[in-house]
């Protein structure tokens, strides 16, 4: 069976297999990050690259935090199942006030921007001082991956990211290797979509990384 056109992050292929969420791991490392962070109830917090608002949702359901989201694809929000507090708009242009956050999440995303060191400076610049960034993606374990739509096809070795990461003005307090959940959602999208790849098997690992933003 072949994969309909277009991103496959807008796919109902992967919809069916990763859930809401459209992620390895799904809610496993949002909780683990949130937790982290000590997130509380009235904490306010932006999801970049928000798809079909699961992160908000979870985040105001479990955690109580004052969650908002920005999607560039006007697909993907039409497709949102009535999540409040989504905004179209691209996570490098961020439609907030200087220090609005305490915290930022960023799942599976920074790999498709095409300016990271511009977008990192957007994060940098909506957070509080002290706030949290929380970035969870994929990694090529050899040299980059080259151009190309997908979050496979643009992955960057970590070490570049975590390079950017720190010139941006953040420290990092966390760093963990979760290739485990990339590797199972790539054998079960395989399976579901009868053999169909999403290009997650081509030296790839995935992590989650939890950095505060410093000075002011």
């Amino acid at each position: 069976m072949a994969l309909a056109p277009g991103p496959l992050w807008e796919r109902e292929e992967l919809r069916a297999v990763a859930g809401e969420t459209l992620r390895p791991g799904g809610f496993e490392l949002t909780d683990r990050a949130a937790d982290y962070i000590g997130l509380v109830p009235g904490r306010r917090v932006l999801d970049i690259g928000a798809g079909l608002g699961a992160t908000v949702t979870r985040l105001r359901s479990r955690y109580g935090a004052m969650a908002w989201g920005v999607e560039p694809s006007a697909a993907q929000l039409e497709r949102a199942d009535g999540p409040q507090g989504l905004i179209r708009a691209r996570g490098d242009r961020l439609p907030f006030r200087a220090g609005t956050f305490d915290a930022l999440f960023c799942e599976c995303v920074l790999s498709l921007f095409e300016d990271r060191p511009g977008g990192l400076a957007e994060f940098y610049r909506v957070l509080k001082p002290g706030g949290f960034l929380v970035l969870s993606d994929l990694c090529a374990t050899g040299p980059s991956l080259g151009g190309g739509a997908s979050c496979a096809d643009r992955a960057a070795p970590l070490d570049r990211t975590v390079r950017l990461v720190r010139n941006g003005g953040f420290a990092i307090e966390l760093l963990e290797d979760h290739s485990a959940h990339l590797r199972d959602l790539a054998a079960r999208l395989a399976w579901t979509a009868e053999g169909v790849s999403c290009g997650c098997g081509r030296g790839l690992s995935y992590f989650l990384m939890i950095a505060q933003k410093q000075g002011a």
